[in-house]
């Protein structure tokens, strides 16, 4: 099964924030021993450059991108038009990030990690935390 992170899941498990769900952790970690493995969309990767850039998280970005580029369980999934397309049948979520986080997930029939109440609630993609 392949998962997806979104942007706060891979911050809180990354800077080991308590506000993370079990279940997520759990996930997180099983990749980090080769056992699952997480989808991160590349517009997750750019919220957290931004994110990093204005000190609101803990984390160290090249550590983000050097983790990405040596492991076999987290993959970079780039913005392409399989996902915009997507993207434009879900109206009901206003912030164009999230509808970008939830079409990677459908364009990969995966698992959402995502603590957001709108995005779990929708029951549009199944979701963990």
């Amino acid at each position: 099964m392949y998962y997806v992170a979104d942007t706060h899941s891979l911050i809180w498990y990354l800077s080991e924030d308590k506000r993370l769900g079990s279940n997520a952790l759990q996930i997180f970690m099983m990749a980090d021993k080769g056992e699952e493995t997480i989808i991160i969309p590349t517009i997750v990767l750019a919220e957290l450059i931004y994110i990093c850039e204005r000190k609101k998280a803990e984390v160290k970005i090249k550590a983000v991108f050097d983790m990405i580029k040596n492991s076999l369980n987290y993959l970079p999934y780039p913005l392409n038009v399989p996902v915009l397309e997507k993207s434009m049948v879900l109206k009901d979520f206003r912030d164009m990030h999230d509808r970008i986080i939830v079409a990677t997930a459908l364009t990969n029939n995966a698992t959402l990690i995502t603590k957001d109440d709108m995005i779990r609630k929708s029951k549009l993609i199944r979701t963990i935390w």
